[in-house]
């Protein structure tokens, strides 16, 4: 590696270091207050309780990375696409495309633009997995308001827990409920919210509406509007494909049993609608030709919880549910003869599971988590000609039925409080089926295991180490078998073999209180991870198979997340650097993202609810990829935010966001995206609460 790109990671790592390297020196060793005491230490993101099969903890006691955005963190973003949300979330990248239509994710190095037999990383919404291939589009269409809470998990450790494959990590969406909206004694409350964005024109209105009709039902309902034209880059060029147009609905409710929260039904069924006149190619704007997309993706789930009164032993949580994603095309003169094409995925899923706990002796607590997943899914792409015929499906985007079955299981062993140990296996089995239009009727089945170990010991109140090995194996996917260079072609690959990845990771935690105030508050976690992955699943050269498997690749990197608060005082860095190879070629990958440091200052006044801060994003110049094409350079961005949320009076409940992203107008690329980014823009929203 070049001394040039270690000058870079240097700078990076000083300035992430320089953010509370004053606070670290000059600590007290008082004991860490309990977060729930509402001091400092509870606005720190690193304190924020995690999903967890165990003991409830916060993400800074968890022996793996993960970060936790609420709702004020996705209400400040002002996001128009969830890859608004993610990008300052270290080792997450939004990738390919810009627009609400061609974005893919990218998590420690794994991921692509074209979210083309990507199903490296799991995205979940309510419990329920979402996954989506149309060459050259996005692979998750949602709407950020519909959401109070998105959760990242990186790493392929996730996988024991949420789904086979999760080799990058996981990131989990959860919707908003009525009980967000209805203080206590409370029977209706309505939320209304709009913003307008400067450079692309931006409009976007929400309108929530929460009811208790008894005192054991909650209803809730959603409805979002998004409108907003190609923005123009640094430089004054418009970007195309970046415009949005969508409407959702989100109708969701959830019914306590006996007025007891632990024994309850919910159900939620979610709808995102888009039509309009796109370019083919969204993920990358290689191919212009404009076509017209009108997008139908539809989320629903049943869910049943029950702890049995607090039982130890049963506390079972089980759901069932319905989603479609659907693309309808017209208007689609590249396609010689071809007037309508149809790209669906219809899913059925089940999950069950259970957490029971045990007493073990006078210092050992212990909880079992196992649980059962089905998943079956159809996916369909009929295509009609002038004459009216259609044809099942394209050569490179097959038709077929794919199911998936897991079972799962994983302990928590927790020791005076200082000592974690977290052991678990998944057993999943895989079945996919050819549709019509496949030359081959042969089904492929695959059995895989994935165990990990993950250790966190405490050493003293202030500081604790964690480590953890995982071993997951991703199953190939019905593009990747059955997808062919023509359709007369037989060039599929029934012998694909799975993808296998082995990660070691280890990592820090620091947790200070007290620093310069008594009540102040410093934390800080840090990652370092190795993922060997083996068979990995790429592109075929000409003549070959459409799809191979390339030997072995290595993902390598740091991610550190600071943060120290006083009481109005707030501060928070994080940091990711990440290297990728393939070992038999030892050239760099191009999935790679650039080494990137995001820092926030603010202040909060909180007697008169006004908080004002800067956010900086800075990035390496990344030059370590394998196609000299794809190299990008460094750039710094500086961002201003301000809130105002009135705290008495006739405008109670009144919140007015005001934004200037890039202020300095910079023209710049993010390294994973294949767009300019948004040059200088100024964003304002109001929100009321009734």
């Amino acid at each position: 590696m070049g001394g040039s790109v270690w000058r870079h990671r240097a700078a990076l790592l000083a300035g992430t270091a320089c953010l509370l390297a004053a606070g670290a020196v000059e600590a007290q060793p008082t004991h860490p207050k309990p977060l729930t005491e509402g001091g400092a230490a509870a606005q720190l993101s690193l304190g924020r309780i995690v999903v967890s099969a165990g003991a409830e903890k916060v993400a800074i006691d968890t022996p793996q990375a993960v970060t936790a955005l609420d709702q004020d963190d996705i209400d400040q973003a002002q996001a128009t696409t969830v890859g608004d949300l993610l990008e300052a979330i270290p080792g997450v990248s939004a990738v390919g495309g810009v627009s609400a239509l061609g974005q893919g994710f990218n998590i420690r190095g794994l991921g692509t633009g074209l979210a083309d037999s990507d199903s490296r990383i799991l995205t979940q919404i309510d419990g329920v997995t979402k996954f989506y291939e149309q060459y050259r589009m996005g692979a998750l269409f949602t709407e950020p308001e519909l959401y109070k809470r998105v959760e990242v998990l990186r790493g392929p450790a996730s996988s024991t827990l949420y789904g086979a494959g999760a080799l990058a990590g996981v990131i989990n969406f959860t919707t908003k409920d009525a009980s967000d909206f209805l203080t206590e004694g409370d029977r209706f409350a309505l939320r209304l919210r709009g913003g307008y964005e400067t450079n692309s024109n931006g409009r976007f209105g929400s309108a929530i509406a929460a009811v208790k009709p008894a005192g054991n039902l909650d209803l809730l309902a959603v409805y979002t509007t998004r409108r907003a034209d190609h923005y123009e880059s640094g430089d004054g060029r418009t970007v195309i494909p970046s415009n949005a147009t969508s409407d959702s609905y989100l109708v969701k409710g959830r019914y306590n049993f006996g007025g007891d929260k632990g024994h309850s039904l919910w159900a939620s069924y979610q709808n995102w609608l888009s039509d309009s006149v796109q370019i083919y190619d969204q993920a990358e704007a290689f191919g212009t030709t404009p076509v017209r997309r009108k997008v139908d993706d539809v989320t629903s789930v049943i869910g049943y919880e029950n702890d049995f009164g607090g039982s130890k032993l049963f506390d079972l949580k089980a759901q069932i549910s319905f989603a479609n994603s659907k693309v309808e095309q017209r208007e689609t003169t590249f396609l010689p003869g071809v007037t309508y094409s149809e790209f669906s995925y219809k899913t059925r899923q089940a999950r069950i599971e259970n957490t029971s706990r045990f007493d073990i002796g006078p210092d050992w607590t212990g909880f079992l988590f196992v649980g059962l997943q089905a998943y079956q899914q159809e996916r369909r792409n009929p295509r009609t000609t002038a004459a009216g015929t259609i044809t099942p499906g394209a050569a490179t985007h097959p038709e077929g039925d794919m199911d998936k079955y897991g079972a799962f299981a994983q302990a928590e062993l927790i020791w005076s409080d200082k000592l974690t140990i977290i052991p678990g296996v998944r057993v999943d089995k895989t079945r996919l089926k050819p549709g019509a239009g496949v030359t081959t009727r042969t089904v492929v089945e695959d059995t895989a295991a994935s165990p990990k170990l993950a250790v966190m010991y405490a050493i003293t109140d202030q500081v604790s180490v964690f480590g953890s090995v995982a071993r997951t194996v991703r199953m190939p996917v019905l593009d990747e078998i059955y997808s062919r260079t023509s359709a007369a072609a037989s060039n599929f690959n029934l012998n694909l073999k799975p993808e296998e990845s082995d990660n070691f990771e280890v990592g820090a935690t620091l947790s200070l209180d007290g620093v310069f105030t008594p009540r102040d508050a410093v934390r800080v976690k840090a990652t370092a991870f190795r993922n060997d992955v083996s068979n990995l699943i790429t592109r075929g050269t000409a003549g070959a198979p459409y799809f191979v498997n390339v030997g072995e690749s290595r993902f390598g990197g740091i991610e550190i997340e600071a943060e120290y608060a006083s009481r109005g005082l707030f501060a928070r860095a994080g940091l990711a650097m990440i290297d990728g190879d393939n070992q038999i070629t030892g050239l760099p990958l191009n999935t790679i993202p650039a080494d990137e440091l995001d820092l926030t200052v603010g202040y909060r006044l909180a007697e008169r609810g006004i908080t004002l801060g800067w956010r900086g994003e800075f990035a390496a110049d990344q030059e370590e990829v394998a196609t000299p094409s794809l190299r990008t350079g460094g750039y710094g961005v500086h961002n201003l935010f301000l809130t105002w949320k009135a705290q008495e009076g006739a405008l109670e409940g009144l919140e007015v966001r005001l934004a200037v992203d890039n202020l300095l107008d910079k023209q710049f690329r993010r390294h994973l995206s294949s767009l300019d980014a948004e040059g200088r823009t100024f964003k304002v929203s109001l929100a009321r609460t009734f």
